[in-house]
């Protein structure tokens, strides 16, 4: 199986574990490591469904019961921790850890430099440098974003990628995409990423009268779910989302940026109404 360091969905992660233990033990099942663990065997197989978390107190003791060592067993603990986040600031700390612990380097953005959030094309342009050869067609680089910018943007944006490490020049003088995740810091819910939010969503809206159906897919669904169901609803739309990334990160020749949007949100609430009718 490939290394822990490579998941970002401790479920998922706990179902190739099982396999790939069954391959190299004679002697195991859901209910022998349940036993191991002191745990439900019914609840262990549940929690590898996706249907209920694992609870924290099994963590260190799921890490002993696979022989993870100290690094895996520290990037496994974060795993849960962030499959377990409650909030998107949760999930970011958890997620930088994580990445500390795979040795990929983290930004951090000090307050002048959400600029980067401000505008939809300085994530596309990043995105197309990472998929194609840029040295300085400034125009063609306009004109390849869907709306087209300015040259004059198409060059804002890449002096500021450029100050913010996001992109380096080659002696060649082409320019590529460094290995480095941005985060907000503790101000994830700001104004400017907020901005961003409201910016492709526009974009989306746009959408449908910019590009053919056969290169966009908009639908819509209205549906009614209990509130405390939302938690689980909202851990569906990450592993959906974390499966679309993976999906990308895994493909070859890439020639398209997409933007991939997921809106969830209440058009009625009912509870004072059923309570009057009572």
């Amino acid at each position: 199986m490939k290394p822990i360091f490579e998941y970002t969905d401790y479920r998922e992660w706990i179902r190739d574990a099982f396999e790939d233990f069954k391959k190299r033990k004679t002697v195991i099942s859901w209910r022998y490591m349940a036993m191991k663990l002191g745990a439900d065997p019914g609840n262990l197989l549940r929690i590898s469904q996706g249907k209920i978390h694992l609870a924290v107190n099994f963590i260190k003791p799921m890490a002993e019961f696979f022989e993870l060592d100290e690094k895996e067993a520290a990037y496994w603990s974060e795993l849960v921790y962030f499959g377990r986040a409650k909030s998107d600031q949760e999930a970011l700390n958890h997620y930088e850890k994580m990445q500390a612990l795979k040795g990929i380097p983290l930004k951090r953005l000090a307050k002048k430099e959400l600029e980067f959030y401000r505008h939809w094309y300085y994530n596309a342009i990043r995105s197309v440098i990472g998929i194609c050869n840029f040295k300085d067609d400034y125009e063609g680089l306009a004109e390849s974003c869907t709306p087209a910018i300015t040259v004059e943007q198409a060059k804002d944006a890449i002096k500021l990628l450029h100050d913010l490490n996001m992109i380096s020049e080659g002696k060649d003088g082409y320019w590529k995409v460094n290995d480095t995740f941005v985060s907000t810091g503790g101000n994830w819910r700001s104004e400017a990423v907020r901005t961003f939010q409201k910016e492709t969503i526009r974009l989306a809206g746009e959408s449908l009268e910019r590009h053919a159906p056969p290169l966009r897919d908009i639908s819509t669904v209205t549906m009614t779910f209990n509130m405390n169901d939302i938690q689980l609803i909202r851990e569906k739309i990450k592993e959906f989302r974390s499966d679309l990334l993976r999906l990308s990160q895994d493909g070859t020749g890439d020639d398209t940026v997409f933007q991939l949007n997921v809106q969830l949100f209440p058009l009625a609430f009912t509870k004072k109404l059923q309570e009057k009718s009572k």
